[in-house]
């Protein structure tokens, strides 16, 4: 999906004008931008689904929300979710490619998913909160606009 401001515009028309409270259409994409900071690359938007049905979300929104981390961010986001999860735990997991031994590959990417994965718990947390606030003004903002403008 190529992603550019235009459709980043649809997608928050989109948001804006969905049928559900703003608290639910903005915990919905705060729960979707959890889930786009996840290590889990590759299934966001099935979990989106999945965690959707389960928690009875919107799904467009939570969709949309894991849609946030896109293929050309991921390194970034994935290197300072390392960077902050090596800070918390302590542990500099470093990947060498030598010795070249599955057991050396398996004991180095646990090491450093565990990083990582303590890394996007917070960021996850840190981001979704911002999205949440960000989103829940733009959808009451536009609907008093909307709502002003249909009196007037």
């Amino acid at each position: 999906m190529k992603l550019g401001i235009e459709s980043y515009r649809r997608i928050l028309k989109t948001l804006i004008r969905l049928d559900d409270s703003a608290h639910k259409i903005a915990l919905s994409f705060a729960v979707g931008v959890y889930i786009a900071v996840s290590p889990f690359f590759g299934i966001h938007t099935i979990l989106a689904i999945v965690v959707s049905l389960i928690f009875r979300l919107n799904k467009i929104s939570t969709i949309a929300g894991s849609w946030v981390n896109m293929p050309w961010s991921a390194p970034f986001v994935y290197y300072f979710e390392y960077k902050l999860g090596c800070l918390i735990t302590g542990v500099h997991a470093r990947f060498h490619l030598k010795p070249f031994t599955l057991e050396h590959y398996l004991e180095s990417g646990r090491n450093a998913f565990w990083s990582i994965f303590i890394g996007s718990v917070i960021t996850g947390v840190v981001l979704s909160i911002v999205f949440y606030f960000i989103v829940r003004y733009l959808i009451e903002l536009y609907r008093r606009r909307k709502y002003v403008s249909t009196k007037g």
